[in-house]
């Protein structure tokens, strides 16, 4: 089976923000940027009780209220910048994609019985990508997109329901990778 779409920016976007709820990579960049994000959390906090608040008489209790402040207000903003991480990342990415201009991408997938071929057109440039179906270890999906993993962070991007795929080739993709992949789907829940 043959099929022609165009690939945009935003799919691209999804698949990262489909990766960024699995990837070790992600993980450690999250774990990294709470760290740095934590320092200017407990300066605020220690700058905010140090000058707002009056002075105690004690100096211990000087000293003590604004690094106790400062590491409260480090605690309860947690949350807070765990969840900012995300869209952070993903604002981070399509800024940087944009200035590239590559979008849209015309791709042409081929599902074959012994593999998946994915034949990119950008330009003058194209390149071809073919994955047997045993190199893919993990379909995700998500309202909009599959990701048939081929490795731990490259997918191959499959919109669902787009302009330049009706309904029957839809189905018929939907038969084919039923038939080939006996891995269980993961759905995402964000």
């Amino acid at each position: 089976m043959v099929t022609t779409y165009k690939m945009t920016l935003e799919d691209f976007l999804s698949f990262h923000n489909d990766l960024s709820h699995h990837s070790n990579l992600y993980e450690r960049n999250r774990k990294l940027w709470l760290f740095i994000m934590m320092i200017p959390t407990f300066a605020l906090g220690y700058v905010l009780t140090a000058f707002v608040l009056p002075r105690p008489e004690s100096p211990v209790l000087f000293y003590l209220l604004p690094v106790g402040v400062g590491i409260l207000f480090t605690l309860l903003l947690r949350p807070l910048l765990k969840d900012l991480h995300g869209p952070f990342a993903i604002w981070i990415a399509r800024q940087q994609l944009k200035k590239h201009n590559v979008w849209p991408k015309d791709i042409t997938l081929h599902l074959d019985d012994t593999h998946v071929e994915m034949h990119v057109v950008r330009g003058k440039v194209s390149r071809t990508t073919q994955i047997p179906w045993t190199s893919i270890f993990k379909v995700n999906e998500d309202e909009t997109h599959r990701f048939l993993y081929f490795e731990e962070d490259e997918a191959l991007i499959i919109p669902k329901a787009r302009d330049g795929i009706t309904e029957v080739e839809q189905s018929e993709i939907d038969r084919i990778l039923e038939k080939h992949i006996n891995t269980e789907k993961h759905t995402s829940s964000r």
